[in-house]
Parts: structure tokens; C-alpha cells; sequence
């Protein structure tokens, strides 16, 4: 497809092109331009954490701090340790 630039419009991508490439609105895009040459790329979107994970990010952060940090290794060995936990067989009680 070709299009012409003018003076009085912005430059515009057609459609067709949007939708050939998959851009939809409210995308990022990335462009580079090189002589003769602009690159219109996609770029990924940026993730924006809530409140709620705000505030477990700074719980951690401050315990770190603290020196109250936990390894990976650690916590992974707690986690199935925990899982795997065995109860004392007991006998069953009859109903009365």
C-alpha cells in the first residue's frame, strides 16, 4: 500500500496496515528511523503492580533490610518439607 505525506496532516498508518500487523489501540509503539526508513515496532506493555503488592514489596524490602531475609533453597526445602509432613497413625474410634 502507498500513501502521500502532506504538509497539513500528521503522518497516518492505514487500517489495513494496523490490522496486518496486529496493532491494536491503546498499544505501545516504539519508532526508528534511519535515512529513508522508519521502524514501527510494538513494545510490551508495562506492568503496573497494585496496592496491594506495593505494600508486600515494601513489607519485603524492609525485612530484608533487617537482615530477615530467607533463601530460595531455604524456602523451597520449608514449602515441601511442610508438604510432605507425616501424621501418627492413630486407631479409629467407633461410633458409640
Amino acid at each position: 500500500m502507498k500513501a502521500i505525506a502532506k504538509t497539513d496532516d500528521g503522518l497516518v498508518v492505514p487500517a489495513s496496515v494496523q490490522r496486518r500487523a496486529g496493532i491494536k489501540a491503546g498499544d505501545r509503539l516504539t519508532f526508528k528511523v534511519s535515512s529513508q526508513s522508519i521502524t514501527i515496532t510494538a513494545s510490551a506493555p508495562i506492568y503496573r503492580p497494585t496496592k496491594a503488592e506495593w505494600a508486600a514489596i515494601h513489607k519485603g524490602e524492609a525485612e530484608i533490610a533487617r537482615g530477615e531475609s530467607v533463601t530460595l533453597t531455604d524456602l523451597v526445602h520449608e514449602l515441601d518439607r511442610n508438604r510432605r509432613k507425616g501424621g501418627k497413625k492413630t486407631t479409629r474410634k467407633g461410633s458409640r
